[in-house]
């Protein structure tokens, strides 16, 4: 049976509150928050990829398979997951699990998948997300390739809502306590400063 975890870097959005189509581009410490996404995420996953609406050369430095959503005009996270889930049931057909991160948040958790993994198996859920005790973070989460066909029933009857889904799933929730701080993300001109 597949035990791989195949993790994707969710840069779809428009970004609208930052002003900028790319904030995942957007330098921080010399090097784009992707980058800093891309090196937490990679230890903790088989496989990595992008998914990034719009010309897919601009991310050629990072060496990835860059994934688009199935559908047009940015429809969220959601549509992310449904895309690479979709894609890897063609491209790669040799992983259980599919772990999301969100691209603006460049200092989550270093045991983040393995963690939100013992969670699921423990409750015997087929999704679990990560909380800080005050928020839950719905794009930080691991999602069960058997999930595919009702996430795409969802969204086909015009769901786009994240915390929805995993809600009616039943999903997991995996407490990391050492603060808001390791899920801070980039939203604004501002917070990028404040992360700064």
């Amino acid at each position: 049976m597949a035990k791989a975890t195949l993790g994707v870097l969710l840069a779809g959005g428009q970004s609208r509150r930052m002003g900028s189509a790319d904030k995942f581009l957007l330098p921080h410490q010399g090097r784009p928050l992707l980058q800093h996404c891309l090196e937490r995420a990679r230890p903790q996953v088989d496989e990595l990829v992008i998914n990034a609406n719009g010309d897919a050369s601009r991310l050629a430095a990072f060496n990835l398979p860059v994934v688009a959503d199935l559908w047009p005009d940015h429809p969220g996270p959601l549509a992310g997951i449904i895309s690479v889930m979709s894609w890897a049931q063609k491209a790669r057909k040799d992983y259980a699990w599919l772990a999301s991160f969100a691209t603006d948040t460049p200092y989550f958790p270093q045991d983040l998948v393995a963690r939100l993994q013992a969670r699921a198996e423990q409750d015997g859920t087929l999704v679990a997300i990560a909380t800080d005790g005050k928020d839950l973070h719905y794009t930080f989460a691991i999602w069960h390739r058997s999930l595919l066909p009702t996430l795409l029933e969802r969204f086909n009857a015009g769901e786009r809502a994240l915390h929805r889904v995993i809600r009616d799933l039943g999903g997991s929730h995996e407490l990391f306590s050492d603060g808001t701080s390791v899920f801070f993300n980039i939203n604004t001109p501002a917070d990028l400063q404040a992360l700064r």
